[in-house]
């Protein structure tokens, strides 16, 4: 069964909900055929950036033996920008250009980046290079300056009911309205979590859905480190349940985002707080190390 972010990714600009700046600049410039060989894609996780990229490839009939999407977190080093200079030059294999969309490229080394600034100056005409990042802050100014910068922002809360609706519609799903409201509170503006989080809950029973919120289903190791931290039960219970866990530390990082959120929207809540400011910065370069130092934050840090 295909994930519903992936079943629902929009495959045309006029199917993009929100961010109708960006969607209108991208369209103009397909129409004009003045597109950017060089273009930066940043916001938040989930929001549309490599999802825009992968519809310009369509636009521009790249084929997909000439379409390589790189996720640098990975692929950090100077070899994979050498690799990419040898390979540019070469024809297209299948389409009409070639694409490398360059996903998190804040992670690539320094020397990395700096072997970057000469291929996106001399950009061939049937090459193109699309970057994709949660923090563009990191990125050398020079790698910025080559760049047609494609800023991306989260969905209004109205956009993402507006999606979950459409869809639970498609799906013939049986879920409440209660429930949109709390995906919607917990997705900060994320389409995709909150897909995620509708996945989630089209697997339990109608009984078991009230009062579900982003993957709240109590069996979760996830829910249990939530509950533990705004407890805060002590270090060794959440250290416990951290060892044991199995997800990827920046999609646990969406989990307490979305728990805190809730809660914080409900109430004034000085625990919830603290906890979101503890997991305000990514996980995609520290991993499970950063995952761990921001819960022992939320633990043994004074509250503001």
């Amino acid at each position: 069964m295909i994930e519903l972010y992936k079943k629902y990714r929009p495959k045309k600009l006029k199917h993009v909900i929100g961010n109708e700046g960006t969607v209108r600049s991208l369209t103009n410039m397909l129409e004009r055929n003045t597109l950017p060989h060089a273009m930066l894609f940043h916001g938040p996780s989930g929001c549309g950036k490599t999802t825009l990229a992968r519809i310009l490839k369509d636009e521009l009939q790249c084929s997909d033996l000439d379409f390589k999407e790189l996720n640098c977190s990975d692929t950090r080093g100077i070899d994979t920008i050498r690799d990419i200079v040898h390979k540019m030059h070469l024809a297209p294999a299948g389409g009409k250009c070639r694409i490398w969309l360059l996903d998190e490229c804040h992670a690539l080394s320094k020397d990395a980046m700096n072997s970057l600034l000469k291929p996106l100056e001399d950009t061939p005409s049937h090459v193109y290079f699309f970057l994709a990042t949660t923090e563009p802050q990191k990125l050398l100014r020079t790698i910025r300056t080559r760049c047609c910068e494609m800023p991306v922002v989260s969905l209004q809360d109205k956009q993402l009911t507006q999606l979950l609706s459409r869809v639970i519609k498609r799906e013939e799903l049986d879920v409440d309205t209660n429930a949109v409201d709390d995906i919607v509170d917990a997705s900060n503006g994320s389409a995709r979590a909150a897909l995620v989080t509708l996945d989630k809950l089209m697997n339990l029973d109608p009984e078991d859905r009230d009062g579900v919120a982003v993957g709240q289903e109590n069996e979760t190791e996830a829910i249990l480190l939530c509950r533990s931290l705004y407890k805060r039960e002590g270090w060794s219970k959440v250290a416990a349940i951290l060892r044991e866990l199995k997800e990827e530390p920046e999609s646990l990082r969406h989990v307490v985002l979305g728990y805190m959120t809730v809660i914080l929207l409900k109430k004034s809540d000085s625990v919830a707080f603290h906890i979101i400011r503890c997991f305000e910065d990514n996980f995609y370069d520290s991993k499970k190390a950063g995952l761990v130092r921001a819960c022992y934050e939320a633990i043994h840090g004074e509250l503001d």
